[in-house]
């Protein structure tokens, strides 16, 4: 029993090891991300909108005008997505509300902003996962949000958490038109992205999706 209880403790020990050295991972690639590509987008940016607001005139005239301009909006696009690669990649504290509250507010804002009906429920108390699980969670739950405001077509989307379930298991499910596989329909580096992070706390990534029927994501914690 007593060998049980430390090799229990010592799987404890290196798997909060592991976590930290992910966390650390993650917030060098988000400083080295910040200081050289986002710092030089933001800096060409600002050339080109500082040559552009000064020679007003001939931003408008021209094929090499309108090349000009083209770029901009590409340097502008890019810059974006970076930021919202460093928004993932930094770590999210979760808020005084909680992992649940965070999502509920989450939810708020999508059928707000883009009549996006989110129905969110709940099964168990959060305070059965790491504060590591818990920031995961709303990870992978707010990057299938993105997917299904930018993919579905869907007018509603489900969350459901079962937290008293062993492993934990977290459930995002659209009515969208869905996909033939997964891998496509501009899921991409976005799902890439989920699987690392359920497999960085221990736990895994499942999608199924019929085309015409809407996609559902899966997360479960780890065993």
């Amino acid at each position: 029993m007593v060998a049980a209880v430390t090799d229990t403790k010592d799987a404890e020990v290196v798997h909060q090891a592991v976590e930290d050295a992910v966390a650390r991972e993650r917030a060098r690639m988000a400083r080295e991300l910040h200081d050289t590509v986002a710092t030089d987008l933001a800096g060409a940016i600002s050339l080109f909108k500082v040559y552009v607001e000064g020679h007003p005139g001939s931003a408008k005239r021209g094929a090499a005008a309108g090349t000009l301009i083209d770029v901009l909006e590409i340097l502008e696009r890019m810059l974006k997505q970076v930021r919202e690669t460093l928004a993932e990649l930094r770590p999210r504290p979760i808020g005084p509300q909680g992992l649940v509250g965070d999502i509920r507010r989450q939810g708020e804002e999508f059928a707000r902003l883009y009549s996006i009906r989110v129905e969110v429920s709940v099964n168990g108390t959060e305070d059965m996962l790491t504060e590591h699980q818990r920031e995961v969670a709303y990870q992978v739950v707010r990057e299938a949000l993105t997917n299904v405001r930018r993919h579905s077509n869907s007018s509603i989307c489900r969350v459901r958490m079962a937290f008293a379930a062993r492993p934990f298991l977290i459930e995002i499910s659209d009515e969208g038109r869905g996909l033939d596989s997964p891998r496509l329909g501009g899921y991409g580096y976005g799902l890439v992205g989920m699987r690392e992070r359920a497999a960085g706390i221990g736990g895994r990534l499942e999608v199924v999706s019929t085309e015409g029927r809407g996609t559902t994501v899966f997360l479960f914690g780890p065993n």
